[in-house]
């Protein structure tokens, strides 16, 4: 299905199983994106879309951070240039990568939405094609690897599978896996921006207005065009909204019982999972760790609450 040398540079990410204090009685597994390529499954998606059609010199995109590096990283292996439009509050980590990986990275005032606009002007006027996070059928594609892994690594049937949906351009390579299955899929999305489930219950995209979170690279204020469509065809599909205060308690458990130390929106869904599991206890299920590029600072001013706790306790 992929190439020979899409796995040359492609990591077979692990599935481990969920420990903590919150640890359910019912099975819950973690695909562990941190351990990717960038720290984040979105080299997946590009990668497979560079090497299957690679352009001449130069590629142009728009991200909140993780997308940029995924784009960067697979143009560094095919000797392309970079350019990136990222949103003036992008994290400080993901800035400085984007800039050691040799991307030209450009800020622009507002969010992804924003950027987008600007990465196409650029596209129009140079030429140089637009990776798009959320629509290019082959970078979701690439993200599909992820999703063959875990049907491959778990060992019997799961009943669940929850992810975080940005635009949802993980999710449409989910549903694209998934496909006739049967298998329950559940989109995490923030209480501030549920552009996905908005699309659904009103059968539209609709621009939501802009917002903050610590889980940046879910702040798409709009749902893909081909996320909605397969989202919408999918029989066993539901959202999840997911707040900001379970968000941190998250990175927290993640972190100190599971040594794996996640940004806000790679823990959204695991936390999600565990309030799914509350109301559905002795099923089997699996959620994805999106990605593990997180400031210092950033962890340090989420965790610190329940680090206080614990210390008060001790």
């Amino acid at each position: 299905m992929f190439p020979q040398q899409y796995y040359q540079h492609v990591i077979h990410t692990p599935l481990v199983r969920y420990q903590g204090p919150l640890a359910p009685r019912s099975e819950l597994w973690l695909k562990d994106e941190t351990k990717q390529v960038g720290k984040s499954f979105k080299f997946r998606g590009t990668y497979h879309r560079l090497l299957e059609e690679a352009p001449e010199t130069t590629v142009v995109t728009a991200s909140t951070g993780n997308h940029g590096m995924g784009v960067s990283l697979a143009a560094q292996l095919l000797n392309l240039r970079v350019q990136v439009f990222v949103p003036a509050h992008i994290s400080a980590v993901k800035a400085e990568k984007l800039v050691q990986l040799g991307a030209n990275v450009e800020k622009v005032a507002g969010g992804y939405d924003e950027c987008v606009q600007e990465a196409l002007r650029f596209s129009r006027e140079t030429g140089a094609p637009y990776i798009s996070s959320l629509d290019d059928p082959s970078v979701i594609h690439g993200h599909s690897s992820l999703f063959r892994e875990i049907r491959e690594q778990a060992e019997e049937d799961l009943d669940a599978l929850l992810l975080p949906v940005g635009g949802g351009g993980l999710l449409a390579g989910c549903l694209e896996c998934y496909q006739g299955s049967g298998m329950h899929i559940i989109g995490v999305e923030l209480e501030c921006v549920p552009s996905m489930k908005i699309a659904l219950e009103s059968n539209e995209r609709v621009l939501l207005p802009p917002a903050r979170s610590m889980a940046e690279g879910m702040l798409v204020r709009q749902a893909g065009v081909l996320p909605l469509e397969r989202a919408r065809a999918y029989p066993r599909f539901d959202v999840e909204l997911i707040s900001e205060e379970e968000i941190q308690h998250m990175l927290y458990l993640l972190w100190k019982h599971n040594d794996i130390r996640a940004e806000g929106a790679g823990a959204s869904a695991v936390a999600a999972a565990l309030r799914y599991l509350e109301n559905h206890p002795g099923q089997r299920i699996a959620a994805v760790i999106s990605g593990g590029n997180i400031d210092e600072e950033t962890f340090q001013i989420a965790t610190r609450k329940y680090r206080v706790e614990e210390a008060s306790t001790r």
